[in-house]
This record gives structure tokens, C-alpha cells and sequence, in this order.
């Protein structure tokens, strides 16, 4: 039986969620440690995010029409980058939305959240990262990589790090398409990517660069044109980042339901079933970006489409039990 998605309430359309003052909640990926950095809930409608729901219903009474996943008939986007601690290295992976900066959707537009201020509590100074990489350039994904120099421009935030983004991720959002693409959150690139381009920080690397030992980038492109995940191997455990290959529930079920603001549809949808298929064989921890707190979790093959486990909070080492298909 399928059913449409319950009508949104007028529930805020979004939640800050970074506040705390207590150690920075972080789980292991064999010698290497994970702090998840969460910035806000988004809450958008189902159908603003997925149009496949405008003809199709989804399943009635499945796992991601309910919390954690749904709340009050809206869908629940945790906004998430995540900082790792391996053999002495801390590397960013993604850089949330930003604070301070014009956009042209609400969630973004002049933030001030207190995400930076989770570096202290993971034991971290902005000082001590020393690379930050770029799943992709979407807004939501680059704006903390910059902040404001009291100048009235934008500095690197993280003053020793160098800056990775895949060579055909920059070249088409550089370029005219890319460039019809900014005009619905507002230029970006400009507050965020060029100015790190202009302090001499921007690396410029292959989609299957290695960032440091057991860290590397695997090519995921559809998303967007440069799109990858980010894949963590120490000790015998491996976990892939995946940023924005997945945002919801309902892709579980129906990994060809791409998003969308996917560049190339068709593409995001292939590598989404082939990311799920490779996580649920092999046993990897999955981290999106996007699910919700706290994200990270194991897939298993399930009778329609895959599974999901998440992690537990009190136990990082063991699953928890929550909503699943």
C-alpha cells in the first residue's frame, strides 16, 4: 500500500543544533576518530527535495515516514560536516553553510550558528587543520571555509589548511553552467572558494587523490559534475563519507530517486545504488551528510531496496536500534 506524504505543518523550517558546551560526541573508524559538526535541522517539504513524490506516493507506514526522518509531515536534513582525527592529522571534511554570508535562501542567509565553536569541544584548534576537502561545491557544503576579515572581505578560516576540490568540480562551477546554477542561492563561490583560490590555499586535485594514508577520494560524479566521497581506512575498519549521495530515507528504498538540485539525475541515481550495494556487501560504515543525527550507520539488503542501522551515541562501537526498513 503507498501513501502521499503528510501535508507540512507550519512548523519553524528549521532548528540550530550546534550548541553545547560538553566534549564533542565522536565515534572511532579503527585508530581514527570521527566529530560530527552539526550545524542546523533543515526542514524542508517532501516534494521541494523530491518531485518524484508529485506522481509517485511512497510506501505507507515505511521506516522514513516517520521520526527520525520525518517531523511533523517535513523531512528532516541534519546540515553535518565532519572533522577527523588520523595518525596526527585533522582534515574537514565539507564545510557547512557559513555564518554572515548573503544568500538567497533563508536557511543560509546571514547565519550565525555556533559551529566553529565545536572544534574546542572535540580538543581542536582552527589552527590545527591542515586540510579541508570539498565533497562538492553546493552552498550548504563550502560557506565555513571562509570567514569575515574585518575588512569587509572573506580569509581562510583554517589558517595552516590546504584546500581540496576535484579539478572538474571548480572547471563547471567556474564555467557558464555553473554560473546559471549560483543564481538561485546567490554567488557562493565568491564569499567562500575564490578567496582561498586568491590566498593561495585551493588545490586543484583528481577525483581519486589521496588526502594522507588510508584517506582518499573516490568519484562519485552525478550529483553534481565533480562529486566524491570521501573514503576512511584504518586498523582494519573503513568508512565512507558519502556528502550528498544520499539526503533521506526514501532513497533507501528507491535509490533512483535522485533529489532536485542533482546535476545529472540519471548519474547521481546509478552511483547511489552502486554506493549502497558496495556499503551493504562489504559491511563499511555509510556517513552522509545529510541524514539525521547521528548519521553515521550500516546498510543491509532488505526485500525493498536497503536497510539502515545507525550508530549508537552511547555505544559508537555498537548499532542502535532505531527506525530502519
Amino acid at each position: 500500500m503507498t501513501a502521499t506524504p503528510p501535508r507540512p505543518s507550519a512548523a519553524p523550517r528549521w532548528t540550530d543544533t550546534g550548541g553545547g558546551t560538553g566534549p564533542l560526541w565522536s565515534f572511532p573508524v579503527g585508530d581514527a576518530r570521527v566529530f560530527p559538526l552539526r550545524e542546523v535541522d533543515y526542514l524542508p517539504s517532501p516534494t521541494e527535495f523530491f518531485p518524484q513524490l508529485e506522481r509517485e506516493p511512497w510506501t505507507e507506514g515505511a521506516f522514513y515516514t516517520r521520526e527520525p526522518f520525518l517531523r511533523d509531515g517535513r523531512i528532516v536534513l541534519n546540515q553535518e560536516a565532519h572533522l577527523l582525527r588520523v595518525a596526527g592529522r585533522h582534515i574537514l571534511i565539507d564545510a557547512g553553510g557559513g555564518n554572515g554570508k548573503r544568500r538567497n535562501g533563508a536557511v543560509f542567509d546571514r547565519a550565525d550558528r555556533p559551529f566553529l565553536e565545536q572544534f574546542a569541544r572535540a580538543g581542536v584548534a582552527l589552527t590545527d587543520v591542515d586540510t579541508v576537502v570539498f565533497t562538492h561545491l553546493h552552498v550548504d557544503h563550502v560557506g565555513f571555509a571562509t570567514s569575515a576579515d574585518g575588512a569587509g572581505g572573506w580569509a581562510p578560516t583554517f589558517p595552516n589548511a590546504r584546500y581540496l576540490v576535484v579539478e572538474e568540480e571548480f572547471a563547471w562551477w567556474t564555467g557558464p553552467a555553473g554560473a546559471r546554477a549560483l543564481e538561485r542561492t546567490g554567488d557562493y563561490l565568491a564569499d567562500s572558494i575564490l578567496p582561498l583560490a586568491a590566498a593561495g590555499v585551493l588545490d586543484l586535485v583528481p577525483a581519486d587523490h589521496e588526502v594522507a594514508p588510508g584517506v582518499r577520494l573516490v568519484p562519485a560524479f552525478g550529483h553534481t559534475p565533480g562529486n566524491v566521497c570521501v573514503e576512511v581506512e584504518s586498523a582494519g575498519q573503513r568508512a565512507v563519507f558519502a556528502g550528498d549521495m544520499l539526503h533521506h530515507g526514501v532513497q533507501l528504498e528507491r535509490p533512483e530517486w535522485s533529489i532536485r538540485y542533482c546535476v545529472h539525475a540519471e548519474d547521481s541515481a546509478a552511483q547511489r545504488r552502486a554506493l549502497l550495494e558496495r556499503v551493504a556487501d562489504t559491511g563499511d560504515l555509510l556517513v552522509p551528510a545529510h541524514f539525521p543525527f547521528p548519521a553515521a550507520g550500516r546498510v543491509s539488503r532488505v526485500e525493498r531496496g536497503f536497510g539502515y542501522t545507525f550508530l549508537d551515541v552511547a555505544d559508537p562501537a555498537a548499532p542502535v536500534d532505531r527506525p530502519r526498513a
